[in-house]
């Protein structure tokens, strides 16, 4: 079975209730306009803290893509009864890791997307694609 296939499977286990999915992403701006757009689409409605917070995962997920992943490859929003969820793909099989926050003063900046996502998301999962690249799955309750 190749990945497209067990991706789609296990979204249909999942029982969505709602989804949107493109494969070009150019901007974080951009990851959260369409995030916006889809969370409207929702009934019942999301409250404001999981809106925030979906918001947020989303974005650094889709930052992290840009600046460390050779951009965005795959972008999927998803929602069940219960869970808000994102899949960023990019081109590059690197794993995220944790390092420590640059200091925004001497110029250097970055280190704090991924503690962010691991803290905020309660499902995240990386699954490496077969010919590079890797697609990024977070899950956020409602």
């Amino acid at each position: 079975m190749d990945q497209a296939t067990a991706l789609q499977d296990e979204e249909e286990e999942t029982l969505p209730a709602a989804m949107a999915q493109t494969t070009y992403v150019s901007s974080s701006f951009e990851a959260r306009r369409l995030t916006r757009d889809f969370l409207t689409t929702l009934v019942p409605p999301v409250s404001q803290e999981t809106r925030e917070v979906f918001l947020l995962v989303v974005s650094e997920l889709v930052t992290n893509a840009l600046r460390y992943g050779n951009g965005v490859t795959d972008f999927q929003l998803g929602a069940t009864r219960d869970t808000l969820t994102v899949d960023v793909g990019d081109s590059s099989s690197a794993l995220p890791r944790e390092r420590p926050p640059g200091s925004l003063e001497g110029g250097e900046n970055g280190g704090f997307g991924w503690p962010i996502i691991r803290h905020l998301a309660h499902d995240i999962t990386i699954r490496l694609r077969r010919n590079n690249g890797k697609i990024i799955h977070a899950g956020i309750p409602m």
